[in-house]
């Protein structure tokens, strides 16, 4: 297993404005909607209008968005060839995790898929690698604790997580960082799983999350993600 990384070199972002590659997914499970293209999409809004917390800490942004499939090996093709395009600086992937009750800031991505439900192409592979030969499993290279002192501080419920499951999330995540580190690219990547913002249970006045929260809570992914510093060393493990 990689160990934990620092964030994105200076030398990298001297070269011009640092770039930021945010993705979503499709609707899955049946279901019309993801919450995580609300969350992008809010995110790309005030980038446009200059309102994002990382343009006040950073020179500028350029942030590029992309909508990726529900399926095995597509996924993380697409996000790997975007990567390649666009050069990112920051690659920071946001999914759905229902039920959830926090945003979720991921650590580690494994090599497996595992599959519960179909994806959107009706594969379901049971205990298969995703890339044979590789690591067993690749750490987020996000600043993630100090993104989430910050993200607790401004009082939006937030959690560290050791697992993004063993679904197509969790296989975005594993390559993504395989690619970046087989690469030797100055590129920080990691996941982020929000709850589905759209829930019935979501409109009530004692909602965990909204999506204005949500979305400061990227922006400051993003900004701490940009600081070419390592992370905190802050106690954020979990007994069970």
């Amino acid at each position: 297993m990689d160990s934990p990384a620092t964030s994105t070199s200076a030398a990298q972002r001297a070269q011009g404005p640092p770039r930021i590659l945010l993705t979503d997914f499709e609707p899955f499970g049946g279901s019309a909607h993801n919450s995580s293209g609300d969350v992008v999409s809010e995110v790309a809004r005030r980038a446009a209008a200059r309102q994002l917390l990382t343009q006040q800490e950073h020179d500028d942004v350029v942030i590029s968005t992309l909508t990726l499939p529900v399926e095995f090996g597509a996924a993380g093709h697409l996000l790997t060839t975007a990567a390649q395009q666009h050069r990112p600086d920051v690659v920071i992937s946001v999914g759905l995790a229902a039920g959830a009750a926090t945003l979720r800031l991921e650590r580690v991505g494994l090599n497996l898929r595992d599959a519960r439900i179909p994806d959107n192409a009706g594969a379901q592979p049971l205990a298969q690698p995703i890339i044979a030969g590789a690591e067993n499993a690749h750490f987020s290279t996000l600043r993630l604790k100090a993104a989430q002192q910050r993200i607790a501080a401004a009082g939006i419920p937030v959690s560290m997580s050791l697992s993004a499951g063993t679904f197509v999330c969790n296989e975005v995540l594993f390559t993504i960082l395989d690619h970046i580190s087989a690469a030797g690219l100055p590129t920080s990547a990691g996941f982020v799983h929000v709850p589905d913002l759209r829930a019935p249970d979501r409109h009530s006045s004692d909602s965990p999350l909204s999506l204005p929260q949500v979305a400061d809570a990227v922006d400051l992914v993003i900004s701490e993600s940009l600081k070419p510093i390592d992370d905190v060393a802050g106690r954020t493990g979990t007994l069970h």
